[in-house]
């Protein structure tokens, strides 16, 4: 019996998934077996990495493929842990359509401060991530964590922090997931130094307004603080 989708856009996106982890691992975002990346086949299944895996050293034909609306594992053995997660974003959000969740370093670290992370600081994280939200500590790879983050998400969120776990981004494809990952790392990092000097300038509010409204009318991108 042939498998219930298309080997050829099965092949691709594998393939896909299996750069991105690459350039996750190359990165330093994900240590060992860390961190997990999905993407949608269809409206009804999605691809996800295996568990155990390094991202740095994947094969693309190893990828297992799940139901979105049930998790049914139709395809491969061992999906990521965090499967739930993953497929919680996608039932929470028709319009996403690649998910990553990772351990990224500076991003972890001020996820395990429990302190939310200051927004109206740098413009380029504004227009790309927006507010970043921070979900509570729960037991990662269960239930409970994938409630929270569908509860968390809102129809404008591109990124989240998970306290004392990681992150999570989401894209309208596999590359502005790992931008968004790329952008909140190095704004995590930029916060964290701010911190350390002891003085951080944020925008006012008249210039927020500017900024969104630039974000608004010519990126063409939603904010949820957006009037």
């Amino acid at each position: 019996m042939g498998l219930p989708f298309p080997l050829d856009l099965y092949d691709t996106l594998g393939g896909e998934i299996c750069r991105v982890g690459e350039r996750m691992w190359r990165q330093g975002f994900c240590a060992g077996s860390d961190g997990n990346i999905s993407a949608r086949l269809d409206d009804d299944l999605i691809l996800i990495t295996p568990s155990g895996v390094s991202k740095g050293h994947m094969r693309g034909d190893a990828m297992c493929v799940l139901r979105v609306a049930d998790g049914e594992i139709i395809h491969g053995r061992s999906p990521s842990s965090e499967r739930a997660v993953h497929l919680a974003v996608y039932r929470t959000r028709q319009d996403v359509e690649a998910v990553i969740h990772s351990h990224a370093p500076k991003s972890t670290a001020w996820a395990c401060s429990g302190e939310k992370l200051p927004d109206a600081i740098h413009p380029e994280a504004e227009l790309l991530l927006g507010r970043v939200p921070l979900v509570a500590y729960v037991t990662p790879g269960t239930g409970l964590l994938a409630r929270q983050v569908a509860a968390t998400l809102t129809p404008n969120t591109t990124a989240m922090l998970l306290a004392n776990h990681g992150t999570v981004t989401v894209g309208d494809s596999l590359e502005s997931a790992l931008a968004r990952l790329e952008m909140l790392e190095a704004y995590c990092r930029l916060v964290i130094e701010l911190s350390l000097l002891g003085r951080m300038k944020r925008l006012s509010e008249g210039e927020m307004v500017d900024l969104l409204a630039l974000k608004r009318d010519v990126w063409g991108l939603a904010d949820d603080r957006t009037p």
